[in-house]
């Protein structure tokens, strides 16, 4: 990790002030000792070692749209709150020494709450290729074991203590694993990729590729092709660093055909899938004509008529799909202002029909 004249452990313009998220990631790292701990927790050390020996989580299954199922630990009470608190923080770090190639799990820990990296700056680097590779990590969070993240803690990057890692492992890890559905598990996914990251950018540079990481999603644009013997030397990339490759996720797409990066096409610019915009499209056209209640009955292929919950998840989830549209293409772009309009038309509708749909969120 680059160095600033041995005085801070991030790059940083000499005679500027810090900025807060600085102020804040200097803070995680003055942690030196369980007193420094339990100042930083507010919380006595007795309570601490009470939640590292008996942490609370609650476990269930999400259901994947291609079968399986994806495992979900959710911290409850004190730990959870822990590990908001924990997460903040490195945010703030990470955003200090984010590789540019990263465009996903990034939070700009400040009162705006605005990240200037996500799906759409992700695609964007790879609009106008000829060549496309899309390779998926292999159960991202569960192959990052409690090891690691110990490791990850007494490394150069944190240097923190024997002791003091030990604690922070126990507190962010859950059955010897990162746990999905804890609040720090992505921030330090990405910490735990910065090898990763590191080695496939300078591989990418020698090789004349772009490369992105949005979480688990990798992907690799060229205007020459990508061949089978390049692919290969990137999974071992993958493989020496810790991770496995999700050989039924790797893709390799022409310009002659659709080209897509987390969802979104990239073949002339960032645009939403023809599919989906077919798909919005004929929800809006559903509920205007023939009302929520058909179209949700429609929609969830339910067999009798759909009470006000899913009536209020169809909506929601309507006004996902058009948000994700604006997102995209821009809150000015013509398409999503004319979808917009429609759906607050049909929101207004049923506002006065049933006068139970929230407002429109700001």
């Amino acid at each position: 990790m680059q160095q600033n004249h041995g005085i801070l452990p991030f790059p940083h313009k000499q005679n500027t002030p810090l900025r807060r998220y600085e102020r804040n990631a200097l803070h995680l790292l003055s942690l030196k000792t369980p007193m420094n701990l339990c100042r930083f927790l507010a919380m006595p050390i007795y309570r601490i070692e009470k939640i590292i020996n008996s942490p609370e989580y609650k476990h269930h299954i999400i259901k994947k749209k291609r079968g399986g199922g994806r495992h979900i630990s959710e911290p409850l009470g004190q730990l959870k709150k822990i590990q908001k608190r924990l997460n903040y923080f490195l945010q703030a770090y990470y955003l200090c020494i984010k590789p540019e190639e990263v465009h996903g799990f990034v939070i700009n820990p400040l009162p705006s709450g605005k990240t200037h990296c996500n799906i759409v700056t992700n695609a964007g680097v790879h609009t106008g290729r000829k060549h496309l590779l899309n390779i998926d990590l292999k159960d991202f969070f569960p192959a990052i074991p409690a090891r690691r993240i110990k490791e990850l803690f007494t490394s150069p990057v944190f240097n923190f203590s024997e002791q003091m890692a030990i604690a922070f492992t126990l507190l962010v890890t859950c059955e010897a694993k990162l746990p999905a559905g804890a609040p720090t598990s992505p921030v330090l996914s990405n910490f735990v990729c910065l090898g990763l990251d590191a080695a496939l950018r300078l591989f990418c540079r020698e090789h004349h590729l772009r490369f992105t990481r949005y979480a688990d999603d990798l992907t690799f644009s060229s205007d020459e092709f990508i061949s089978e013997g390049t692919i290969l030397e990137i999974k071992e990339l993958i493989r020496r660093n810790g991770f496995e490759t999700n050989e039924k996720k790797v893709r390799l797409e022409s310009s002659h055909h659709k080209q897509t990066v987390t969802g979104i096409t990239v073949n002339e610019k960032v645009n939403v899938d023809r599919k989906r915009l077919k798909k919005i499209r004929a929800m809006l056209h559903d509920s205007t004509k023939n009302g929520i209640e058909a179209a949700a009955q429609r929609h969830f292929n339910l067999t009798n008529p759909p009470g006000e919950g899913e009536q209020l998840r169809f909506i929601h989830r309507l006004n996902g799909y058009i948000n994700f549209v604006g997102q995209v293409r821009g809150k000015n772009d013509p398409l999503y202002r004319r979808m917009d309009c429609e759906l607050q038309q049909i929101k207004q509708t049923m506002q006065e029909l049933a006068g139970n749909l929230p407002q429109r969120p700001e």
